[in-house]
């Protein structure tokens, strides 16, 4: 279940959640598979032929898996959690070295939402401005696209989690007097999710 620990300030209690090294394992295997294609297919397009638009594709298509593949080995080889949770932060590690520390009391509601079979929570922040400027430079590009499609600009990926429900029961826990948003109504965070 949840994982306690000592850290960050004096001795105060830490709620930490893990990603499912399985399921990182799995979508590591995809990427392998999807960069060996994207090289299959840049060669016969480039070599045998001749068509190097479609190659070209399939030679940036094989970076882009293969750059998906270095980070997920980044989490692999790290044991740091992905979400920890003391009495004062909510702490994002989306980046393993980097992590985003967000004040409970800043977090003005969340917003459960699925995109392609991926689970997310939004936090929706009532200084957003403030946390942009604290976010990382890697961090930035990927929160840019985040908002772009109408998402909140950071976000907690829970389909990897190993304890989704316990996160978002801690969240309701932390948060009671904020609000949920789903599907344009706000709910109270005290009905379950």
């Amino acid at each position: 279940m949840y994982i306690y620990g000592r850290g960050l300030a004096m001795e105060e209690n830490v709620v930490d959640f893990y990603e499912s090294k399985k399921k990182l394992s799995l979508i590591a295997v995809g990427c392998i598979l999807f960069v060996l294609l994207c090289m299959y297919l840049s060669y016969e397009f480039f070599f045998v032929e001749m068509n190097y638009l479609i190659g070209g594709v399939a030679a940036l298509g094989g970076v882009f898996f293969f750059f998906c593949l270095i980070q997920i080995f980044k989490k692999l080889s790290n044991d740091k959690p992905h979400v920890s949770m003391t009495k004062e932060y909510l702490i994002l590690y989306v980046l393993p070295d980097e992590p985003v520390q967000i004040r409970w009391e800043d977090i003005e509601s969340y917003v459960p939402y699925e995109i392609y079979r991926n689970s997310f929570i939004g936090l929706v922040l009532t200084d957003e401005e403030e946390y942009r400027d604290k976010m990382p430079d890697k961090l930035k590009r990927m929160s840019k696209m985040n908002v772009k499609m109408g998402y909140p600009q950071y976000n907690i990926v829970i389909g990897n989690l190993k304890e989704t429900q316990e996160l978002l029961e801690e969240i309701t826990i932390r948060i009671p007097h904020k609000n949920m948003v789903t599907e344009g109504k706000t709910v109270s965070s005290t009905n379950s999710l």
